[in-house]
């Protein structure tokens, strides 16, 4: 829906304010000749069906109705043709599509063809125009004037509506030259129906009407093949963007966002199944913005069962959408498509596709929805297998912590940070298990390593807010600390040796015959040192740290914070 409810009242006021008011006036003030009911019915449904059988010319909506519409007010005058518009834009709020919601939809386009129809006409009476039979060559003046006139104002007026909704204006002068171009087109065919008309009556129908819905359905079979060709090719070049995505974020990203200019829809949601039981929501597309939580939606884990496994399934209208008591949608939801995402044929979650219009999604959708869904588990898959690649190589095996080149790695682009000031200062804590080798001389290497795996986890817990923590190699842990101060990393550096102090590790002794489980009691030293207070450089960073952690440290008695302390002949490094 719109972002800002907002404007849906404004123009919902002015609609109420501006239409019903101009219609009333020129009903009064134009007066209209009797009309012929059969005439204007079969043209009113000439018109439904070519307003809903527009097509597309290099991504520029085409629709040929226009000449319709200027058959009817040369033959009946402004208060019929404004009248026939509006009750052709009332039903076609059910005939064609759009992510906008119709009650807005329908005021903006009630306004401008009021606006549009009242000057166009002005311009027509002012050429000498009349609403009764002319001469051919001053009837052709008169309509040119009220054709080019009234293409004008439709783009001026839908250009000003664009500049109030802030929409982009990429496309517009190519939108504007082909209405121009279209409305030239069909000038000289509703001069001809017009005078046509003067002459037979509503035999004009058969001779002119029938044959351009004739022409029209051809044009939209042959747009509607264009259409699916197009739709084919942007979802291939989805699969390859996709495919090229190494990143799992980065493929649901594209994919959520990419899906919507081949399937429109209003909310997307991509659910994955863990465990074969429940539901966690990968991503969702909600008003336009991409987010891992929704607000118009919520799920139960019961609905696993009841949701088709093998087969793409469209709910048209809110009475059926209530059959899904396990999936709660938004109120104004009147369309869903619920797509499972399969992988050699095991089921591991669904699309799940919304629009605020009834009977939104079709069979075309549901093809290009079918081929997507499997670009985007393929690349998935692909994405999965290449960070758990990359884990293993900067992962640490044992304790599962970053690995020494990911640490210099990500140290480098700490300092780059710091340098394009967008962190202020960088600290470094290293950690250093005391009398580590007594451990594994006492106990066995198996306890030794439960005792980093225990130790690690704790180190876990401080590893938040943009922190780094890795294992520097033996018992050795180090933690990168982004806008940190000295102060505060000397600070934090207190509580870990605090923590590590007053915890009970177990373990299980290898080295002798007794498999009790028994806790023991360990302290850890630490260094400190910050840039820009000690350095400037990533690997004087680490040293500095290093250095104080054995003098401030280890050798001050161990079980203690070492604080890098530069002396006064010592440059800071950059």
């Amino acid at each position: 829906m719109l972002k800002n409810p907002r404007k849906q009242w404004t123009a919902f006021l002015l609609w109420l304010l501006v239409v019903p008011t101009s219609l009333y006036l020129v009903y009064m003030m134009f007066p209209f000749k009797e009309i012929d009911m059969w005439f204007v019915l079969l043209n009113f449904i000439m018109l439904i069906i070519a307003m809903s059988s527009s097509f597309q010319i290099f991504s520029i909506s085409i629709s040929l109705e226009r000449w319709i519409i200027f058959v009817i007010f040369f033959q009946y005058g402004l208060f019929a043709e404004m009248v026939f518009m509006q009750l052709a834009l009332t039903i076609l709020q059910f005939v064609r599509k759009s992510s906008l919601p119709a009650f807005y939809r329908f005021t903006t386009n009630s306004l401008m063809f009021v606006i549009v129809s009242i000057v166009s006409a002005f311009f027509f009476y002012f050429a000498g125009g009349r609403i009764v039979e002319m001469s051919p060559w001053a009837f052709l003046i008169a309509a040119t004037v009220y054709a080019v006139s009234y293409s004008f104002i439709n783009s001026l007026v839908l250009y000003l509506i664009m500049k109030i909704e802030k929409a982009s204006f990429d496309n517009f002068k190519q939108v504007a030259l082909w209405d121009f171009a279209i409305t030239i087109v069909v000038l000289p065919l509703a001069v001809a129906y017009s005078l046509l008309t003067y002459k037979l009556g509503g035999f004009s129908v058969l001779l002119l009407g029938a044959p351009f819905l004739l022409v029209l359905l051809i044009i939209r079979r042959y747009a509607f093949s264009g259409e699916l060709n197009k739709k084919l090719s942007s979802a291939v070049e989805i699969g390859h963007e996709l495919t090229e995505s190494l990143s799992r974020d980065e493929v649901i990203k594209i994919f959520t966002e990419k899906i919507q200019g081949v399937v429109n829809y209003d909310q997307a949601y991509i659910l994955d199944i863990r465990n074969g039981n429940r539901f966690q929501m990968l991503a969702c597309s909600e008003a336009g913005t991409f987010s891992k939580e929704s607000q118009f939606f919520d799920f139960e884990n019961d609905a696993i069962p009841l949701l088709s496994p093998d087969k793409i399934k469209v709910y048209s209208s809110s009475k059926e959408i209530e059959k899904l008591e396990y999936l709660r949608f938004s109120i104004a939801v009147q369309s869903v498509m619920i797509a499972p995402i399969i992988r050699a044929g095991k089921l591991e979650g669904y699309l799940i596709m919304t629009s605020f219009r009834k009977n939104f999604f079709e069979d075309l959708d549901k093809k290009m929805v079918d081929l997507l869904t499997g670009y985007f588990e393929t690349s998935i898959v692909k994405a999965f297998h290449y960070e758990r690649t990359i884990e293993k190589s900067e992962k640490c095996g044992l304790t599962k912590l970053y690995n020494f080149r990911y640490l210099t790695k990500k140290l480098s682009d700490e300092l780059s940070l710091f340098h394009e000031q967008e962190i202020s200062s960088l600290s470094a804590i290293i950690l250093d298990i005391d009398h580590f080798k007594s451990i594994n001389d006492n106990y066995g290497h198996q306890s030794g390593n439960d005792i980093l795996c225990e130790f690690a986890q704790i180190l876990k817990k401080y590893e938040t807010d943009g922190r780094t923590l890795a294992r520097y190699g033996g018992e050795e842990f180090v933690l990168l600390l982004p806008d940190f101060l000295k102060e505060e990393a000397v600070s934090l550096a207190e509580r870990i040796r605090l923590e590590i102090e007053q915890h009970t590790f177990t373990i299980k002794p290898d080295l002798s015959d007794d498999i009790e489980s028994i806790g023991i009691k360990l302290t850890v030293s630490l260094g400190v040192s910050s840039i820009p207070e000690d350095t400037q450089s990533e690997s004087s960073l680490l040293r500095n740290a290093d250095r104080a952690l054995y003098i401030g440290g280890k050798q001050a008695g161990r079980n203690r914070v070492g604080v890098y302390e530069a002396e006064p002949t010592d440059p800071i490094e950059i």
